[in-house]
């Protein structure tokens, strides 16, 4: 038994990110990022079984199941905002070495937690590193 049900889903990015070599040993970079999402169920109508509960002999087969869903398009909806930024550098202190410093910070903004509840919140983070080419 089953029934058929649409899922929209709205998904809008936004990408803008520059490199720019200042000098030979000094790279740097920046991101800007927008993600702007929405998706929903239709109302699921499941198909009426109340002629299945019973078996020929009148004995119940299907009575313990529920095949209500009731509220499952409402929190199968999704609906957040993601904006984000990044910027790095790197710096070449060898022609095989290359120190980075980036950093990276994410606003999250949830218009719909149901399933897992609100995950609206921020982020920040510094990353730093060596590279070596060989």
């Amino acid at each position: 038994m089953y029934t058929m049900a649409d899922y929209k889903t709205d998904v809008q990015n936004l990408y803008l990110s520059t490199s720019w070599q200042a000098s030979p040993k000094v790279n740097i970079n920046g991101m800007v990022r927008y993600t702007m999402s929405k998706a929903e169920y239709e109302q699921v109508i499941m198909p009426d079984v109340e002629d299945r509960l019973v078996n020929d002999l009148g004995d119940p087969e299907l009575g313990h199941q529920d095949f209500t869903f009731d509220e499952m398009d409402q929190y199968s909806n999704l609906e957040y905002k993601l904006l984000g930024f990044s910027a790095g550098i790197q710096y070449r202190i060898a022609s095989d070495v290359t120190i980075t410093l980036d950093g990276d910070f994410a606003d999250l903004k949830d218009d719909a937690g149901y399933v897992y509840g609100d995950e609206t919140g921020q982020m920040f983070m510094i990353r730093t590193g060596v590279k070596m080419d060989f």
